[in-house]
């Protein structure tokens, strides 16, 4: 089968897996590393070489630069003690467990099997986020697993080249690897803050809905690729460079090109990510080849995978029961944060594209580089079904904080914007800047919008109702010729945009 019939399957795949998704209510990475290995098995498919210089330049600097771009630093802020702990200490403490646990298994050498523990000890949330937010988790718990993942995947590069280093060279010095660390860190927020300003500075002077989306994307390249150059943290600069344009946003973009960017972006994100975890399922028939030639190689999976469960749950509970200062931060309420928070958060480690990209990485010619591919598809591929498929059972069945916050905060704020319209109306009409007649019908629209809060839900469906009738009867016009296609496209994008706003 060709490169280009391969591809094409891969993507109907995707489109297929994700609409079953939904209809399941089954978190899509999981799906999607299933159906990667249902392809895998099919009769004739040949083995998906991919090239790892290619994926990591594809995929990591727009999933950084937009993760960064969404997240909320309201409560990163207010979670910032605890993410530190999780994705520095943590990762750090994974990394060595996992070691331990293959070294003794094993016999591999330390440097290597540090090597493994750095690859698969990097979390991936967008299974986790994807069930939170359908089970209206609080956005507490979601931010902490935000802000973790910002911060890990730099944590565990720094381990995984530090280890790569000492077993191709031989040498390792813990004084090197922390000044490293600083090192790369600092030298990646100021390219990461350099480029993100610049971004911002080219998009306020941008109107075109097209092209704005485009300059987006070239910053989130902007910022990885002179950082990877420079041999500082590539991972840092495009995260930086995407929390900048993303606290920028609001401010300087447009609202054509916001809103245009929204669709590019998410679609793009959604597509890597999807690709990314069907290519996890494709590389089975690798790591089954491979297991059958390592003799006693399932001890040291089933061993890698117990040390990464096990080390992230107690370490969030002991966080959650042992640390109260910082548990109380991590509740909206400003409680404590429960046990039951404590064991999501511990049990939400599922693994993902990163650590796939780190082991295919590896040099062809690194020492025990089989192992290190089946000990990480291992972990990936359980920790993504079996704590991904339980997620949502724990979330509906333990008594974890529920978001509570956020309609009452969409609506405080729709009420505060109206407010201040109003009053600013006010102004004008008193500097007879408009006339009587025009202020009026400004001033009823906005009371109207005011009252429509209150009643949202129920306004919101009759006024759906609505505009689907319109959307018939422009269709009629087109069939009957009254209209052409290019009016029909041009009145159906203002009832769209009228039925995305309704749902805000």
């Amino acid at each position: 089968m060709s490169t280009e019939w391969i591809a094409s399957l891969v993507i109907a795949v995707v489109a297929l897996v994700t609409l079953l998704s939904r209809r399941l209510k089954i978190a899509e990475p999981i799906l999607l590393t299933v159906a990667g290995v249902g392809l895998a098995l099919l009769p004739g498919l040949p083995a998906i070489q991919v090239d790892p210089d290619i994926l990591l330049l594809a995929v990591l600097p727009p999933m950084l630069f937009w993760h960064a771009f969404i997240v909320t630093p309201r409560e990163i802020k207010a979670n910032a003690a605890a993410i530190s702990l999780t994705s520095v200490v943590l990762v750090a403490i994974t990394a060595f467990a996992v070691a331990a646990v293959l070294h003794c298994i094993t016999g591999l050498p330390w440097a290597v099997a540090i090597v493994i523990g750095a690859i698969v000890a990097p979390t991936d949330p967008v299974a986790f986020l994807t069930v939170a937010r359908q089970l209206n988790v609080s956005p507490r718990l979601v931010g902490l697993l935000d802000g973790e993942n910002l911060i890990n995947d730099f944590t565990a590069l720094v381990l995984y080249l530090t280890a790569i280093d000492a077993v191709l060279h031989g040498s390792f010095s813990t004084f090197s690897a922390v000044g490293n660390f600083m090192l790369t860190a600092a030298g990646g927020v100021m390219i990461g803050f350099a480029v993100g300003r610049l971004v911002s500075w080219i998009n306020a002077r941008v109107a075109d809905p097209l092209v704005a989306p485009i300059i987006t994307l070239a910053g989130a390249y902007l910022a990885f690729l002179p950082a990877e150059a420079l041999h500082v943290s590539a991972i840092l600069a495009a995260g930086v460079a995407g929390r900048v344009v993303g606290s920028r946003s609001a401010m300087v973009d447009r609202p054509q090109t916001r809103l245009g960017g929204y669709g590019f972006w998410n679609t793009w994100i959604f597509l890597l990510s999807a690709v990314l975890f069907v290519l996890v399922g494709l590389q089975l028939p690798q790591v089954l080849e491979k297991i059958s030639a390592l003799p006693g190689i399932a001890y040291a999976c089933a061993g890698a995978i117990a040390a990464v469960m096990v080390t992230r749950v107690l370490f969030c509970m002991g966080i959650g029961l042992g640390i109260p200062h910082i548990a109380r931060r991590m509740r909206m309420d400003g409680a404590r944060w429960p046990w039951a928070d404590s064991l999501v958060a511990g049990w939400s480690g599922m693994r993902g594209g990163l650590s796939l990209v780190m082991v295919l990485a590896l040099p062809e010619d690194f020492p025990f580089r089989d192992i290190a591919l089946i000990v990480t598809f291992s972990v990936i591929l359980v920790t993504l079904v079996v704590q991904g498929i339980s997620m949502p059972w724990l979330i509906k069945n333990l008594p974890v904080e529920r978001d509570t916050f956020t309609k009452h905060e969409i609506t405080q704020a729709h009420r505060t914007a109206t407010d201040a319209a109003l009053s600013k109306l006010e102004e004008i009409g008193a500097l007879q800047a408009i006339d009587a007649e025009h202020r009026a019908y400004l001033q009823q629209a906005y009371r109207i919008r005011y009252e429509q809060i209150a009643g949202e839900e129920r306004i919101s469906r009759i006024e759906g109702h609505l505009i689907d009738v319109e959307r018939k009867a422009i269709i009629e016009l087109r069939h009957q010729g009254t209209i052409s296609d290019e009016v029909l496209r041009e009145v159906e994008q203002a009832l769209d945009m009228r039925d995305v706003l309704r749902k805000v």
